[in-house]
């Protein structure tokens, strides 16, 4: 009897503990920090979210990091003793991992560890404790190129216009949500597009993109644009775009649709400037000035050269093909007479 009394007591026990934990829903998501593409000197970030299902108290939180050979590598936003806030039942941790520059490559492994007691826990006897723990996997290898392309749009574009004898094209904006999973800056060397009629058989127009496209830190995701100018009419179109990621590697190319309204239609539209022209109307503005200053440069060093030079002077130079200057003789006329015994 007895026996069946103690039995009866640890049953009821753990089942009143076990709806407290459940009751206290503690979890985090994701419960893991992994990279493969760390390189010597970069810098990732991993957003942790630690759930409460019942935030009625302020609870003490410590992180411990249990990572061999690689601890200084890591930090935590919120340092390693915080707060979970009464009332919140969603809080945010940022594990933050810089490789030094000097870092050898290979995989390195461990975990986090995340503990909150109450603070109003007893300050004798058992009191309970939530935690749970970070799986750490990362890899530190050379430098990777890479990326993903997770949405494109296709914007509304208006058209061209001419001005003197320049013919101004419409600028047509192609958006890209591209992901970075390389470990260096990256951006699409190379954005095509072919607009073709609403059927998708008349090939109406081809180019590549004319601006540089922003590059996206590494493990980041950001929407970034390539421009393209259309000397097409206000119409619907056809365009069939393609992202180049490499010489022989394209990231996507599919077909979206292409609106082109007249000119003055799109508030805050920003057209072509002289990037959009034509090669012939480029040259027509560059080489005149081109011309221009080259004759300007001609006329400033040749005056330059003028007033350098000295004047002529205007003294006889002996030269070695002059006759010797002749000697004038001269007789001593003594009393009026010569002497001439002295020549033979």
């Amino acid at each position: 009897m007895k026996r069946g009394i103690i039995l009866l007591t640890f049953f009821l026990g753990g089942a009143f503990s076990f709806a407290h934990v459940a009751f206290a829903g503690f979890g985090i998501t994701p419960p893991y920090v992994h990279n493969n593409t760390l390189r010597p000197g970069s810098e990732y970030t991993q957003e942790i979210i630690i759930v409460r299902s019942d935030p009625v108290e302020d609870l003490d939180t410590e992180v411990t990091l249990n990572l061999p050979g690689i601890e200084q590598w890591f930090s935590i936003d919120r340092g390693i003793k915080f707060v979970l806030p009464k009332g919140e039942s969603q809080v945010k941790m940022h594990v933050i991992v810089r490789v030094p520059d000097d870092a050898k490559l290979g995989a390195y492994n461990g975990n986090i560890r995340i503990r909150t007691t109450s603070q109003n826990a007893p300050t004798t006897g058992v009191s309970l404790a939530l935690g749970a723990q970070i799986d750490v996997h990362i890899k530190v290898v050379e430098e990777i190129f890479d990326f993903e392309v997770r949405r494109v749009e296709l914007y509304e574009a208006e058209e061209g216009y001419k001005q003197w004898w320049l013919d101004f094209p419409g600028k047509v904006n192609f958006a890209m949500h591209i992901e970075n999973t390389g470990n260096i800056p990256a951006a699409p060397p190379l954005v095509h597009i072919d607009i073709y009629d609403t059927a998708g058989v008349k090939l109406l127009e081809s180019s590549d993109h004319t601006n540089k496209v922003e590059q996206i830190l590494p493990f980041a995701t950001k929407k970034v644009y390539a421009n393209f100018p259309t000397w097409l009419p206000p119409g619907g179109y056809r365009v069939k775009y393609k992202i180049v990621k490499g010489e022989d590697a394209v990231a996507q190319e599919g077909e979206l649709s292409l609106s082109i309204l007249p000119r003055g239609t799109i508030p805050n539209y920003e057209s072509y400037g002289f990037a959009g022209l034509r090669t012939g109307d480029k040259l027509s503005i560059i080489l005149p000035g081109v011309i221009l200053l080259l004759l300007v440069l001609v006329f400033f060093f040749g005056k330059k050269r003028r007033q350098r030079r000295p004047p002529r002077t205007h003294h006889h130079e002996h030269r070695e093909d002059d006759p010797p200057p002749q000697t004038r003789r001269t007789s001593e006329n003594r009393g009026g007479v010569v002497d001439l015994s002295r020549r033979r």
